[in-house]
């Protein structure tokens, strides 16, 4: 599972944890039946305190996304019932917009930088 955390991102670290979990289960790149890694070894590999990527699993599992199953790990279910809304797009554009501003960016500078990500696709 290949996760990228932006530190200097004013979104949360768990925030964006989740969001990039659920978005791999969401895509089908993490599959019903697959185990996520141990909450110990995620947060060695990410550099996270445990109890950051133990909210991140209880999270997604309170969501229907991954059933933790005691020492047997964590276990990804069927994330078809996941569904991308507008609500999430435009959630996603204002963060977009805090970042931009946080960085002293005008709206060409943001534009142009969404089109460069959308291409890069």
């Amino acid at each position: 599972m290949i996760v990228h955390l932006d530190t200097r991102s004013p979104v949360p670290l768990f925030e964006q944890l989740r969001a990039q979990i659920e978005r791999l289960i969401a895509s089908g790149q993490l599959r019903p039946g697959t185990k996520l890694p141990p909450i110990r070894h995620l947060a060695t590999d990410l550099g996270l305190a445990r109890a950051t990527v133990n909210k991140v699993y209880d999270a997604l599992a309170r969501d229907g996304l991954v059933e933790t199953a005691g020492r047997h790990g964590t276990i990804v279910l069927d994330g078809s019932g996941v569904t991308t809304t507008a609500t999430d797009l435009s959630a996603a554009a204002d963060t977009l917009v805090v970042i931009a501003h946080q960085l002293g960016l005008d709206p060409t500078a943001a534009h142009r930088a969404l089109d460069e990500a959308l291409r890069r696709l």
